[in-house]
C-alpha cells in the first residue's frame, strides 16, 4: 500500500477509535454519581477513553503488513497501554487543573478559568493520553524509533485533539452529541500527527514494482529493517519465490542505510548487481528473490 492510503487508514483507526469510545464514555459521565471521588471518576474516564482508542490505533501495524495475528497483538497491546495512558493522563490533566485554576482564580477571572485555564488544563490530559496510545506500536515491536514517533505524533495530535474535544462541549449547540465529536476529533487528530511526523522522521520507502504486491510501498521508520518472506519480518514477502525466511536485512546508521544478505544461498542484487553488503542510495533498485523493489525518499 501506498503511504498515502497508510495515513487515511491511521485517519479511519482514530475516527473508529474516538466513535468507540463515546459510548463508554457516556456510561461513565452517567455514573459520575456513584464514584467515591472526582479523581477516581476522572481516572475510570481516561482509562476507558484510552482502551479503545489504543486498541485500534493498536491494530494497525497488523493491518499494513496484512498479518492478522499481529493485528490481535497489536490490539492485547494498544488496548493496555491506552487504558493506562488514559488514566495517568487524565490525572495529569487534573493536575495541571490545579495548577492553572490558582493562577485564574488567584486574579478574580472565573469566566477565564471557565474558557481558557479548564480546557487547557484537560487538554494537556487528552495529550498524555495520546502520548501513550501513539507510542504503543512501539512498545510492542520494542522499536526506539517507532515510541519517539508515536509520542511526538500522540502529544501533538492529542494537544490539539483534545483541545478540540474540550472546547466543543463549550460552543457546540446542545443537540449536537458534542462528546462524540469531540473524542472522533482528537483520533483523528493522534492519527494525522502520527502520520506525518512517522513520514517526517522516516528513512524512506521501498516499493514493490513486481508480483502480487506490485505498488505496495513498505516504511522505513525502524534502526534495522529484515527482510523475507516469514512473517516475523518488518517486510514480509511471502509471495515471492528464491528467497529464505530471513533473506535481508537494512540497518541505518549515521544517516547511511546498509544492506545485509543473510542468506548467501539466494542472491540480493542491487541495481542488478550481487552484493553482500552494500551501503544504498535513493532510486536503487534491489532484487530479493523474486521480488523487485524501488528504494525512494517518498
Amino acid at each position: 500500500m501506498s503511504t498515502g492510503v497508510r495515513r487515511l487508514i491511521l485517519l479511519c483507526l482514530g475516527i473508529l477509535g474516538g466513535a468507540a469510545a463515546w459510548p463508554l464514555a457516556e456510561l461513565v459521565v452517567a455514573s459520575q454519581a456513584r464514584f467515591p471521588s472526582y479523581l477516581f471518576f476522572i481516572a475510570v474516564l481516561g482509562a476507558a477513553v484510552g482502551m479503545l482508542m489504543g486498541a485500534f490505533f493498536g491494530s494497525a501495524a497488523g493491518i499494513f503488513a496484512r498479518v492478522g495475528s499481529r493485528i490481535v497483538a497489536g490490539m492485547l497491546v494498544g488496548a493496555l497501554v491506552g487504558l493506562i495512558g488514559g488514566l495517568v493522563g487524565l490525572l495529569i490533566g487534573q493536575a495541571a487543573l490545579f495548577l492553572i485554576g490558582g493562577l485564574f482564580l488567584g486574579l478574580d477571572s472565573y469566566r477565564s478559568f471557565q474558557t481558557i485555564g479548564l480546557p487547557i488544563a484537560r487538554a494537556v490530559g487528552w495529550a498524555f493520553l495520546g502520548v501513550f496510545v501513539g507510542a504503543a506500536e512501539g512498545l510492542r515491536a520494542g522499536s526506539g524509533k517507532k515510541i519517539g514517533i508515536g509520542l511526538i505524533g500522540g502529544l501533538i495530535g492529542g494537544l490539539i485533539g483534545g483541545a478540540v474535544l474540550e472546547y466543543s462541549r463549550l460552543y457546540l449547540p446542545p443537540a449536537l452529541p458534542s462528546r462524540l465529536i469531540g473524542l472522533i476529533v482528537l483520533g483523528l487528530a493522534i492519527g494525522l500527527f502520527y502520520g506525518i511526523i512517522e513520514r517526517s522522521m522516516a528513512f524512506g520507502t521501498l516499493r514493490v514494482l513486481n508480483g502480487r504486491l506490485k505498488g505496495k510501498e513498505f516504511i522505513l521508520n525502524e534502526g534495522r529493517v529484515r527482510i523475507g518472506r516469514a512473517r516475523r519480518n518488518q517486510i514480509t514477502l511471502e509471495p515471492y519465490e528464491n528467497l529464505a525466511d530471513r533473506q535481508a536485512q537494512i540497518r541505518f546508521r549515521k544517516g547511511e542505510a546498509v544492506l545485509t544478505n543473510l542468506e548467501p544461498k539466494h542472491p540480493v542484487l542491487v541495481n542488478d548487481r550481487p552484493v553482500t553488503e552494500q551501503r544504498l542510495k535513493y532510486e536503487d533498485v534491489l532484487k530479493i528473490g523474486s521480488a523487485k523493489l524501488f528504494y525512494q525518499y517518498e
